[in-house]
């Protein structure tokens, strides 16, 4: 009998339109160098494209690129938070970003960041996929120290406004929810419309983002951090 096929979520090929806005024009072209923008520039097979656009009107994401979290940046973040639906959602490339600059920007609204010394063409386009859909990314070690302070902000300030800075996909809180209320792997497996072998993957990536050893540590360090 041969095995199930892995299956999943249709891809999205629609490019995410991609706008950059920085205070100087060497840094703003940088980073659209980054980007890229014609096709198949560093894209991998079976993801959604970047494209790289002039348009902030129509961007599906926008890039904001600072030395720190100034009131500048602060200030884009604002008029983003206060445009008419559909707003691109903001990226923030930055190049001091420590405990307390990073949650400014995360209560303005700036889920999404990289440190300029750390953005390669490949993960920056990672991070602004990720945008696209509607996911926070930040560095793992900013991640790491600010989980009790954001599980604190998710529940008081961002989850009464329809935000969210979870560390973690939709997909992978989809399954953590699951393994939550006490599903197994074949259960949550046939349930989302997975093969086992990739919700063991999913659970994998999620102790090793989370920093535990299985998922019992992790479930209970979601609902300690109000992540789920």
């Amino acid at each position: 009998m041969s095995a199930r096929p892995e299956s999943g979520p249709a891809t999205d090929v629609t490019p995410v339109r991609t706008a950059v806005r920085a205070r100087d024009p060497i840094s703003q072209a940088g980073v659209i160098a980054q980007l890229g923008g014609g096709p198949g520039d560093g894209d991998p097979a079976g993801v959604r494209p970047v494209r790289a656009t002039e348009d902030d009107a129509t961007a599906d994401v926008l890039v904001l690129v600072g030395d720190t979290v100034d009131e500048w940046l602060l200030a884009q973040l604002d008029a983003l938070a206060a445009a008419p639906a559909p707003a691109p959602r903001p990226v923030l490339v930055v190049g001091q970003l420590d405990d307390t600059a990073g949650l400014r920007a995360i209560e303005a609204g700036g889920l999404s960041m990289v440190r300029r010394a750390e953005s390669t063409a490949p993960l920056l386009r990672e991070v602004v996929r990720a945008a696209a859909r509607g996911e926070a990314r930040l560095p793992t070690d900013l991640l790491s120290s600010l989980l009790t302070r954001v599980g604190r902000a998710q529940r008081q300030v961002l989850t009464p406004r329809g935000l969210t800075i979870l560390p973690l996909s939709p997909r992978q809180l989809a399954v953590l929810r699951m393994i939550a209320a006490g599903a197994d792997t074949a259960t949550v497996a046939r349930d989302l419309s997975y093969s086992e072998r990739s919700i063991k993957n999913i659970v994998r990536e999620i102790t090793v983002q989370l920093g535990v050893r299985n998922r019992t540590q992790a479930v209970a360090h979601a609902i300690r951090e109000g992540l789920i």
